[in-house]
């Protein structure tokens, strides 16, 4: 698999070389009574690459979000987020588009539950829908002064 590292982060001041990339192994999600709760994954492996080349891609002709009341950092995440997440939606498409029905994969029920075709279009039409209203089209408001908050989404946008 061919990843474009240059494209969501600059390498030229770290230059070419080996490098290890190691994710995250904490989450933090919100339980159904809201009380924040801590989630560890358990890391496998840790991607050891190498990088040489365009260390750095020209971001002029990527499309950034429409950010509100955001330091320079606070676009730089989202930009580079908003970009991740498409190409994750994009692959869970794709994923669900080649799920062989009569032996569902572990990986989808992990995720979304006891395996139905017709759930699993409900997903997959989720994961489509992301594509046609891409991350970047978004409006990114970071004026947000709750101490307890990460994230908040307004959801009325797409209510009919």
């Amino acid at each position: 698999m061919i990843i474009l590292v240059s494209a969501a982060y600059n390498f030229t001041q770290s230059g070419a070389g080996n490098y290890s990339i190691e994710p995250l192994s904490l989450f933090t999600y919100i339980d159904v009574d809201g009380t924040p709760k801590d989630l560890y994954a358990t890391v496998e492996d840790i991607a050891e690459v190498t990088l040489s080349g365009n260390l750095a891609v020209s971001r002029i002709h990527n499309k950034r979000a429409l950010t509100e009341n955001c330091s320079s950092e606070q676009k730089l995440d989202i930009f580079v987020a908003a970009m991740g997440a498409q190409v994750l939606a994009r692959e869970a498409f794709e994923f669900l588009d080649n799920i062989d029905d009569e032996h569902p994969p572990r990986r989808y029920i992990t995720w979304f539950g006891e395996y139905t075709f017709y759930r699993k279009v409900i997903v997959q039409e989720t994961f489509r829908m992301m594509g046609i209203y891409p991350f970047s089209s978004f409006v990114y408001d970071c004026s947000c002064s709750r101490t307890d908050a990460f994230a908040y989404v307004s959801a009325y946008i797409f209510q009919s």
